[in-house]
């Protein structure tokens, strides 16, 4: 990845997607927001005990350096799950309530329409961003362990597939900041959830535990989905480990902040 400032905001871009003119797309890093204490100070998410008008004002410094409304946001409400919604005209032209109740349980999101940045929140999980630079059309997807083990990347890729006549082979894609495979310990509830090759012994070896890397394990989605490996990028940056840069919810506990990876297709 690449860091880049704007409008005085620091934030990181993926190399490969940065090469479309027609594309905006993002991750934002835990720095230059209002948000105090664990949540300092760029914290992009709501529901982990920050202060509401804190989370806003960081939003609106998120769109000030993006130069959108607040509004052209989408974020879905993710639980873990492999859903998969698409944003579409009759969810443009829903009412609120509407269209919360449709983003529960949903954990990828994708769209063609010009104008709407679609984003999900991490803070340790993995934010995969996918373009079809041929159909015109963007995905964002959030994968922890669990939507992973569900296969949330190919359950997308399928859904491109069915709804936009997309060709896996086109796929440009970015795996973004979060846990790296060196550091992340997991239980046997875990890792048997998962081909053994996506899991290594903890070193020194610690009974019971096993280090699982989700950045292979979603490469392989991508790959297995259709997607060119010279097409993926991986961010290889480790959000548990750079605490000057990343919220880690594993590292300080679930009442931190929350980063957000979003992209969209310029109107």
């Amino acid at each position: 990845m690449i860091s880049v400032t704007l409008k005085g905001l620091s934030l990181l871009q993926f190399s490969n997607l940065s090469r479309f003119p027609e594309l905006l797309h993002f991750s934002s890093t835990r720095n230059g927001g209002s948000s105090e204490a664990n949540y300092g100070s760029l914290n992009l998410g709501f529901n982990s005990g920050d202060k509401h008008e804190d989370v806003v004002a960081n939003r609106n410094k998120l769109c000030t350096a993006l130069e959108i409304r607040l509004e052209q946001f989408v974020f879905p409400k993710q639980t873990h799950t492999a859903t998969v919604r698409i944003i579409n005209d009759r969810f443009l032209n829903a009412g609120e309530d509407d269209r919360k109740h449709f983003l529960l349980d949903t954990d990828a999101v994708i769209t063609n329409h010009k104008g709407i940045c679609i984003a999900v929140k991490t803070a340790d999980c993995v934010p995969v961003l996918l373009y079809d630079p041929r159909q015109k059309v963007v995905a964002a997807i959030h994968a922890g362990w669990r939507g992973t083990a569900q296969n949330i990347v190919l359950n997308t890729i399928e859904k491109l597939k069915d709804e936009f006549d997309t060709n896996p082979s086109d796929l440009i894609a970015g795996i973004g900041p979060s846990i790296c495979p060196d550091v992340y310990e997991v239980g046997s509830d875990v890792y048997n959830q998962f081909d053994p090759v996506f899991v290594e012994d903890t070193q020194p070896f610690q009974t019971g535990k096993k280090l699982l890397n989700l950045w292979k394990a979603n490469r392989q989605q991508l790959i297995q989905g259709g997607v060119n490996s010279q097409n993926i990028e991986i961010a290889e940056l480790c959000t548990w480990s750079d605490n000057d840069l990343f919220f880690s919810a594993r590292r300080d506990g679930a009442k931190t902040g929350r980063m957000a990876t979003g992209i969209m297709i310029r109107e």
